[in-house]
């Protein structure tokens, strides 16, 4: 043993082990006398989160057992080396010359790969249109697509798109087997957020193993199926409902394209996972970790030939449920975090959306803030350096053990009921789904769950509704009136020789479904966890452009110091968070002088914050005298003081706010007592 090996040693014993039992011991003393039940947090997911975890707890997790980074059930990574991934940039602009300029501007500014969205839709529109080879031409001018990934999230386009990237690929002299990237192919994607499949069930998969069958082949490095979790994430599904939902869909991939006589290796090697990953930072690096055992030990029932196989390549999207449009900066924080947890987690991509992409088409400066938040972390956190940067965390494997466990329990039932689209059928899917929803949207209504900036600590300067700008509208895609977009010609040989020509269109060969053995479903609505409270404050902006007068709450601070400054600072952020103008003081000597100051200012919402002893004594001389000289005024009380809610009301106070109100609710009938209109 070395001498540096036995000094090592010699300082390990001056710290004598302490076991579970020592340690929770201390922490009940150090409670004194609160239950330590208290301390363990249940997640949406129904997990038990202890307050803290010993090397003991790691002993009934088998995977670990001799488990190293890069080799099977691959939950430590899929690399031995380090822990690299790729910067990527999403292009989401819709002309095609600045869609050029912002790629390149990207991939100079430290991106790795771009995906360009020209996502076409059931009805043959698309925002960016990428008509024929002179617009992929134009948008690929000046990039090395060699060196560079290039994905495309194509929606029904994707044979029409590859084909003018492979020939533009092929103008310029590329080997197709040097390409890297990806065209986005997830049908179920599209069966779960439209109801149905826009090329009937069977074209559908039939163009997906097209796909697979043809890069296989000629470029086996490019992608054809992403299998997408976000429709599940941004619909407010909870992780383990999201990793269960997304698995099955992987399984539904292998059963459907097996059969049509693709090998477990084939399918494997043309798939990847797109997991979007919100600002719950552990279990979201759990979560991408379980996610890497669950299906390892998924396609090991497959028998791939290749030990590679079974590996789950992992892309990551930071989340668009939890971004806001209040206060967009903290977007950036949400983002920082996010991106820790997919370099935790193993992705091998990483895509951040721009703080500002929630209300408008992101530009130069929020792409670069995007790409900086991944170039810091990585050129100069460092943290592309070390491999399974969580090995060894009792907490992290723990929680990745109990979200394996929950979300296996989970897609087994949905096996059980058939697989993913018998259970989208049934309502399965969306019931469950619905059920956490409603849950999240409660806890965000009494901001048990906090918004920065929007249901806590708003900023009651900023106005929003002159800063949204609306996506330039879709255009149709151009049609040559060649009849091409049959099922007999669904071949990506004929596709790309048929736009080589002149006067033709990736419009003429969009696979359109006979509808006959269509499936319906109801679709899943993905939206974000503070529209509501956005959709108030956006009301309260619009109704002051239409009448000049914004809604004022007059906060009428008296007796306890402490406890009327308390009150003052929760009354302001509560009915900040509806964008009405707050009118706060340093407090009043007599009842008479805040009547005189809240009429003064002309005040719509009178909110007294004292304590809960005093209300008794000056709530009903300021109600009788403010109503007296304004009947339509309407008078609050900061607090709930139990024994003296009917006095109060008895007197005339409309209502008492606390930490346990409904603010959403609340919110919504004042607006609508001020004549305010969501």
């Amino acid at each position: 043993m070395s001498d540096q090996a036995k000094n090592k040693e010699k300082l390990f014993e001056e710290f004598p082990p302490v076991s579970e039992k020592e340690w929770k011991e201390q922490v009940v003393k150090d409670l004194k006398g609160r239950e330590f039940e208290k301390l363990i947090w249940k997640t949406y997911e129904d997990i038990d989160v202890d307050p803290f975890y010993t090397e003991k707890s790691l002993e009934s997790i088998n995977y670990l057992l001799n488990s190293i980074p890069g080799e099977f059930p691959f939950v430590r990574g899929s690399g031995s080396t380090n822990n690299d991934w790729n910067i990527n940039q999403e292009i989401s602009e819709t002309d095609i010359n600045l869609a050029n300029k912002l790629a390149l501007n990207s991939l100079n500014g430290g991106a790795d790969s771009l995906t360009f969205n020209c996502e076409i839709d059931n009805e043959g529109y698309s925002a960016l249109a990428v008509q024929n080879k002179e617009d992929m031409a134009l948008l690929l001018n000046g990039i090395d697509i060699e060196k560079a990934p290039i994905h495309f999230k194509c929606g029904s386009g994707n044979i029409g798109i590859l084909s003018l990237f492979i020939n533009e690929a092929r103008k310029r002299g590329v080997n197709l087997k040097t390409l890297s990237g990806s065209v986005d192919c997830d049908p179920l994607k599209e069966l779960t957020l439209d109801g149905s499949f826009s090329k009937g069930e069977e074209n559908s998969f039939k163009e997906l193993g097209a796909l697979i069958s043809y890069l296989g082949n000629y470029m086996p490095d490019y992608k054809a199926l992403k299998v997408h979790s976000s429709e599940f994430h941004n619909s407010g599904a909870s992780i383990t409902q999201e990793l269960a939902f997304t698995l099955a869909k992987g399984v539904e991939y292998l059963d459907r394209l097996t059969e049509m006589g693709l090998n477990a290796d084939q399918i494997s090697r043309q798939m990847s996972f797109s997991f979007s990953i919100g600002s719950n930072y552990f279990m979201e690096i759990a979560k991408l970790r379980a996610a890497r055992l669950l299906w390892a030990q998924i396609m090991e029932q497959y028998a791939p030939k290749n030990e590679s196989s079974k590996q789950m390549s992992i892309e990551v999207t930071t989340s668009s449920w939890n971004k806001t449009l209040y206060d967009p900066y903290v977007n950036l924080l949400r983002g920082t975090v996010e991106t820790m947890a997919g370099v935790f987690g193993g992705a091998s991509s990483i895509t951040v959306r721009p703080l500002d992409s929630e209300y408008k088409t992101p530009d130069e400066f929020s792409l670069r803030m995007a790409r900086n938040t991944q170039l810091v972390l990585k050129k100069e956190s460092y943290l592309d350096r070390v491999t399974d940067p969580c090995a060894g965390s009792y907490y992290i494997e723990n929680l990745t053990n109990s979200i394996a466990q929950e979300s296996w329990r989970l897609f087994q039932r949905i096996e059980a009921e058939g697989g993913i689209v018998e259970s989208l059928k049934s309502g399965v899917i969306q019931e469950e789904i619905n059920n956490t929803k409603k849950t999240r949207d409660m806890n965000i209504a009494i901001r048990k769950n906090t918004f920065l900036g929007v249901n806590q600590y708003p900023n009651s300067g900023e106005n929003m509704s002159g800063q949204i700008k609306e996506s330039t509208s879709s255009i149709p895609l151009k049609k040559s009136g060649n009849t091409v977009n049959t099922e007999d010609k669904l071949s990506i040989q004929f596709t790309t020789a048929y736009l080589s020509g002149d006067n033709v269109y990736a419009g003429d060969v969009l696979l359109q479904g006979s509808g006959e053995s269509e499936i319906r479903v109801a679709a899943l609505k993905p939206y974000r966890g503070a529209q509501a409270f956005e959709e108030i404050r956006l009301a309260t902006e619009h109704r002051i452009k239409e009448t000049g007068h914004k809604p004022k709450v007059f906060l009428f601070t008296i007796g306890n110091p402490s406890m009327r400054n308390a009150r003052a600072s929760f009354s302001s952020n509560f009915f900040g968070c509806a964008g009405f103008e707050i009118i706060n003081n340093i407090g009043f000597d007599t009842p008479k002088d805040g009547v005189e100051a809240a009429l003064e200012n002309n005040a719509d919402i009178v909110v007294i914050c004292s304590s809960d002893d005093e209300y008794l004594n000056v709530a009903p001389q300021i109600t009788k005298e403010l109503k007296g000289r304004n009947p339509n005024i309407k008078i609050v009380i900061a607090g709930n003081p139990k024994e003296h809610v009917k006095k109060l009301e008895q007197v005339g106070v409309d209502d008492f706010i606390h930490v346990r109100s409904n603010a959403l609710e609340t919110l919504k009938k004042y607006q609508e007592i001020l004549g305010i209109k969501a």
